[in-house]
């Protein structure tokens, strides 16, 4: 990796080589993951995650430190305490060089030492990608940065987004990335009266947050794995609806107000003017609630699919689009071992699309009106408007209305290799910088849609949020009256 300076270099420059060499062992990667515990606040230099069957999670940190003086020792135990706090399953310090009576010490206590020759060795060929590519994204870094001077609303996402890959409740994290994800669609729709760089924060931010909501939904299939299809939807609707509070707890605190407000009411307005009884309705579960059920049964229903969903995302968002670099099927085999038509890639879209649908997040949009404005790539990648390997779509017929967009011919998208890279990209919105005009944006089927729009007003789709949320081997995603069979 080659950096502008040397201080790039001993500093993240390092951190990025970890990430990357983590990456190229299978693991979603992150740099300076924020950790917190009262007053007090630390960060680990790199996070790596993993599922394995059957939705096992599995969790390393490394402290990074390429310094000459870098004080091994305490390295070790530093590295040794933290990891013991979020629960990593391994422990790693990383060390330009180092002398082999550190790592036999550090190897006593769990800890596994990294150096850079080391690291060279495990490193697989081939290149970083997403957000391990510290070429491309140091510079990134920096607009989100600058953005989040001007917006405090945009700093308070900034700050808590990273938080949650350490989040140890995935419902209330899944909650919050649907939160802070329906703020940014909406910040997307007034993106005219924002800087450049307030604009390539907010892309930045939709999607890490969409990497986040894929890895949640493996950390509650995970929660919940070995409960009944019943039991299941309960637990997870619960969950969404009352987070880390007990369900009686929380209707209790409820009626309690309640009556208070009653009490107040009674001793403090005239009996002619008294309002009937207050009351403040029940707690529903978030209107998405079924859709996520949906995704996570399709998810228990087809495991070796969705282990490394979190990974794909990554490359599809902050590697395609982001950065707009176009790959050929071998380099794209070469990373994953099979290409974008595979199954793992196309449960991917499922999650944009459940993205899209519950928070009104237009891809399209996002990338269309931005498509000029992003970092310049460096060298080994493109520009989308060089490559251009997603134009030349249209609707061909009403069912592409409600499919979403298709190729003309599919026997054609079966035999070339770019038409299958347009078909995995097309949840992204990234067919080119010119998009056909369409009347209203194509749908998935059965998704489930706002309770409100982005301007407040009722959805006619109200009602379709209560019915069951059914998911069959191989079919699109739908919606069923009845019990759901």
């Amino acid at each position: 990796m080659v950096y502008n300076n040397k201080s790039d270099q001993k500093g993240f420059g390092f951190e990025y080589d970890v990430s990357s060499m983590f990456q190229s062992q299978g693991y979603l990667t992150r740099r300076g993951v924020p950790l917190s515990y009262g007053n007090d606040a630390t960060d680990i230099d790199v996070l790596g995650i993993v599922f394995t069957n059957p939705f096992q999670g599995h969790k390393i940190i490394c402290d990074c430190k390429n310094k000459t003086k870098a004080k091994p020792f305490e390295r070790v135990f530093w590295a040794k305490g933290l990891g013991e706090f979020v629960n990593a399953s391994n422990v790693f310090v990383a060390l330009n060089k180092t002398q082999w009576e550190i790592i036999r010490f550090a190897a006593s206590g769990g800890v596994k030492v990294l150096t850079s020759d080391s690291m060279s060795e495990y490193r697989k060929n081939q290149s970083s990608y997403g957000l391990a590519d510290g070429q491309f994204y140091t510079h990134y870094e920096q607009k989100i940065k600058n953005a989040a001077k001007s917006s405090s609303l945009l700093n308070n996402i900034i700050l808590n987004t990273k938080k949650l890959y350490l989040h140890k409740n995935p419902y209330v994290a899944i909650n919050i990335c649907m939160e802070f994800l329906t703020n940014i669609a909406k910040g997307f729709q007034h993106g005219g009266n924002h800087s450049k760089d307030h604009y390539d924060a907010l892309k930045y931010l939709a999607c890490e947050l969409t990497v986040l909501v894929g890895l949640q939904i493996l950390w509650i299939s995970s929660d919940i794995l070995g409960l009944p299809e019943k039991a299941r939807r309960e637990h997870i609707s619960s969950k969404l609806t009352y987070g880390e509070l007990d369900p009686g707890t929380a209707r209790n605190l409820i009626n309690t107000a309640k009556e208070l407000a009653n009490e107040i009411i009674k001793t403090s307005v005239p009996k002619a003017m008294m309002p009937k009884d207050v009351d403040f309705g029940e707690i529903v579960p978030p209107p998405y609630t079924s859709s996520l059920i949906g995704l996570i049964e399709r998810a228990l229903a087809r495991p070796n699919a969705y282990l490394s969903m979190p990974q794909h995302l990554d490359f599809l968002l902050f590697e395609q689009g982001i950065k707009g670099r176009d790959y050929t099927d071998d380099e794209i085999r070469n990373l994953f071992g099979y290409t974008l038509s595979d199954e793992k890639f196309k449960v991917s879209r499922n999650i944009l699309s459940f993205v899209r649908e519950s928070c009104g997040l237009d891809w399209k949009s996002m990338w269309s009106k931005m498509e000029n404005s992003s970092a310049s790539p460096k060298s080994g990648s493109k520009e989308r408007e060089e490559s251009k390997p997603y134009r030349k779509w249209k609707k061909s017929s009403d069912q592409a209305q409600s499919e979403g967009l298709k190729p003309e011919n599919k026997k054609q998208e079966e035999s070339k290799p770019n038409e299958r890279l347009k078909d995995a990209l097309k949840e992204l919105g990234l067919e080119g910088s010119k998009f056909e005009k369409q009347d209203k944006e194509p749908k998935m089927v059965g998704s489930v849609p706002n309770e409100t729009n982005l301007k407040g007003e009722k959805s006619d789709h109200d009602e379709q949020i209560k019915q069951n949320y059914s998911v069959k081997e191989g079919k699109e995603v739908k919606f069923e009256n009845g019990n759901g069979q």
